[in-house]
């Protein structure tokens, strides 16, 4: 694993990053200036392009900025940005822009400003903001899928039934299907039929989308009521219906999850991994078999078929927080050319203020098996044949592997953007 340091400036605090691939190839990173964790007293949102993959990075270029002149004023502060790549060979950057000051507004309807921005020269320069008219979420995720249709995701934050009752939030969907022009919604995913193990309200929030090959949408979301494990939910209809949401088999998901998949067809998962004061950068990576699965009880048998009590997926940490004041690991990622994931992350580590650091992650990271599948039963053998088993499905795994072709970028993944005739863009 390389690490790189995509930004850095004692003097602000940067933070929230999420990273994109242009038609062209190049690497677009977004992220947040201000002087704090919260956007405060002044925000801007930032991109910097890479064109050798992520080892060099130019320089920084304002996308919008909220001055602390224009936030005393009341005319918002940015708080998070994120970025997709169109199948057009555009990029889009979503923003969410907060309206109110203190804490007790933001359980108001109609606190923020979700905002788009829009390139056509592989993040040289950005057209914006066009509003989405999405004023009831925050910390937007966008994805677009093989339709052409886009997806929003926000966060929606209400009072609890009683004034004394703690604060309860939902995750809601949005659509357009004319290229971000109108969007269409709440689309609202219903929160899990039981009660939380600790008898707070369920917090879905900050959820990103995966679509898989039979076009059924996955939403991966934090949860903040348990504060045990990520959450997922279903959609069979491009994002307007969902399913309750089900628990899934990632630990302590307490900050906003980065979906997509690989070109082998498996997706992955960056996210906050947050275990008492500690925040750490977390990748979770499973086959779609296993994240259609529900989390329901079964016994645990490594000689049999994976279940969900022994799914296909692999987990590891990438990177910890070492502060006194951790914080970090609001994350993006794609897949380069070689198959190596590029992940960007913020954190505070030994710095003053938090910064931008990038890490090249390859497959032999986290997993010693090349691409095509996650083997999930251990080679066990009654009659003594572990080694020979063990043998076999690696030489069944590099077949698989030799087979896979990585050509042809699929939905809601996160490599080079293709048209949607599979022809690779070609925008200049």
């Amino acid at each position: 694993m390389q690490s790189v340091t995509v930004s850095r400036d004692d003097n602000l605090y940067e933070a929230f990053a999420d990273i994109a691939i242009a038609g062209d190839g190049t690497l677009v990173c977004t992220y947040r200036e201000s002087l704090c964790h919260s956007s405060r007293p002044f925000s801007r949102i930032i991109s910097r392009r890479s064109v050798d993959d992520g080892l060099t990075w130019g320089p920084r270029q304002i996308v919008i900025e909220r001055t602390e002149k224009q936030t005393t004023a009341g005319e918002g502060r940015l708080n998070c940005s994120r970025i997709t790549a169109c199948a057009d060979g555009s990029l889009l950057i979503a923003v969410d822009m907060l309206l109110p000051d203190v804490f007790e507004d933001y359980l108001k309807p109609g606190v923020c400003r979700n905002l788009l921005f829009r390139s056509s020269d592989n993040g040289r320069s950005w057209e914006g903001p066009h509003e989405t008219g999405i004023t009831e979420g925050i910390v937007p995720s966008i994805k677009e899928l093989s339709s052409g249709r886009l997806l929003i995701g926000v966060s929606e934050q209400w009072p609890g039934p009683q004034p004394e009752d703690p604060y309860i939030e939902r995750q809601t969907v949005y659509l357009s299907d004319n290229g971000g022009d109108t969007w269409k919604g709440p689309y609202p995913i219903p929160d899990p039929p039981a009660p939380t193990v600790t008898g707070m309200p369920w917090r879905l929030n900050e959820g990103d989308f995966v679509e898989l090959d039979d076009g059924t949408l996955i939403c991966y979301m934090r949860e903040d009521g348990e504060r045990l494990s990520a959450f997922k939910s279903f959609s069979s209809d491009g994002g307007r219906s969902w399913s309750a949401a089900i628990r899934t088999a990632m630990p302590s998901c307490l900050g906003r999850p980065s979906a997509g998949r690989l070109r082998s067809g498996e997706i992955a998962i960056t996210y906050r991994l947050s275990v008492g004061l500690s925040t750490s950068l977390a990748l979770y990576v499973e086959t779609q078999e296993t994240a259609k699965a529900e989390m329901e009880q079964s016994a645990v048998d490594l000689e049999a078929p994976p279940t969900v009590a022994n799914p296909a997926a692999r987990f590891v940490v990438l990177d910890n927080d070492r502060s006194v004041a951790a914080d970090s690991s609001y994350s993006g990622w794609v897949q380069l050319a070689d198959g190596d994931l590029y992940v960007v992350n913020y954190i505070n580590d030994d710095a003053p203020r938090a910064f931008i650091r990038g890490q090249r992650v390859s497959r032999q990271d986290w997993f010693l098996f090349p691409e095509g599948d996650i083997v999930a039963n251990h080679p066990f053998d009654r009659d003594g044949g572990y080694y020979e088993r063990g043998q076999q499905m690696a030489r069944d795994q590099r077949e698989r592997a030799t087979q896979l072709d990585t050509t042809h970028p699929v939905p809601t993944s996160k490599q080079r953007p293709v048209e949607r005739s599979g022809t690779p863009s070609t925008t200049p």
